[in-house]
């Protein structure tokens, strides 16, 4: 997995940042007020997050996926990471159905930030430590 670790965690930077990018720009849209409209925004984002990662793993080598599962156990950041940005998009794909059904709420949409923030912060000390292939 070892050649591999750079192309998972460029696709994993590309979607955290399109996540938080969109969370941000959800929150300063919708405000205090977000409509129903607002739910495919939040949907579009969660897409548009997820694609990176799709093309990254599916553009694997058919031994580097079979070895995924392995993950957890070998590079340790990387799923810690990977699990952070996996809540804010289970957070931003609660608000889309909330939204949905009653419109004007965001607290699953504010929560989605700060497991967004940690993401970073796990991104950000791996790159300073050295450890991102860990």
């Amino acid at each position: 997995m070892s050649g591999y670790d750079a192309r998972l965690w460029r696709g994993l930077d590309r979607a955290l940042l399109i996540l938080a990018v969109g969370t941000v720009a959800l929150l300063i849209a919708a405000g205090g007020s977000s409509r129903r409209a607002d739910s495919v925004l939040g949907l579009l984002t969660l897409a548009a997050a997820v694609l990176p990662v799709v093309v990254t793993v599916v553009r694997l080598p058919a031994h580097a996926r079979a070895k995924l599962p392995e993950l957890p156990r070998r590079r340790r950041l990387l799923t810690i990471t990977a699990f952070l940005g996996a809540c804010a998009a289970a957070c931003v794909a609660l608000w889309s159905l909330f939204n949905v059904v009653a419109p004007g709420t965001s607290a699953p949409l504010a929560l989605a930030v700060p497991a967004l923030a940690l993401a970073g912060i796990t991104t950000a000390g791996g790159r300073v430590l050295g450890r991102r292939n860990r």
